[in-house]
């Protein structure tokens, strides 16, 4: 975490958000897996809703995450100007399909300057 915190530091955002878990997830566990990774490191701003997928990201292979429809939307219709950089936090990069979905949501509210960042890849 102390790692995490001095990146964090170094790097200046004007939003941090993250890929929220949808709702049957977040019901099913308890709690949102990357919201509670990340929490007390960043001042996360919830920016996305995930619908209810067919089955869980970790169930598919390689084809079918690829072939995941979007399953973002955004919480707000708030404008952003193009120049707010926002930093996307995930648990796993696999194929890039989450974050792909998640920046074509947040472009929708004006968001272009997008980073992301995930604890494994």
């Amino acid at each position: 975490m102390k790692d995490l915190l001095t990146w964090e530091r170094s790097n200046q955002f004007d939003l941090i958000t993250y890929i929220p878990a949808s709702e049957s997830h977040r019901r099913e566990r308890g709690f949102d897996p990357v919201w509670q990774m990340y929490h007390q490191v960043f001042e996360l701003k919830s920016l996305l809703i995930k619908a209810d997928a067919d089955k869980p990201q970790a169930q598919k292979n390689r084809n079918e995450r690829l072939k995941t429809p979007q399953t973002f939307s955004c919480i707000s219709d708030h404008i952003y100007s193009e120049q707010t950089k926002v930093l996307i936090v995930d648990d796993i990069y696999t194929t890039g399909r989450t974050i792909l979905h998640a920046k074509m949501a947040l472009k929708t509210i004006g968001l272009t300057n997008i980073y992301t960042f995930s604890l494994s890849r």
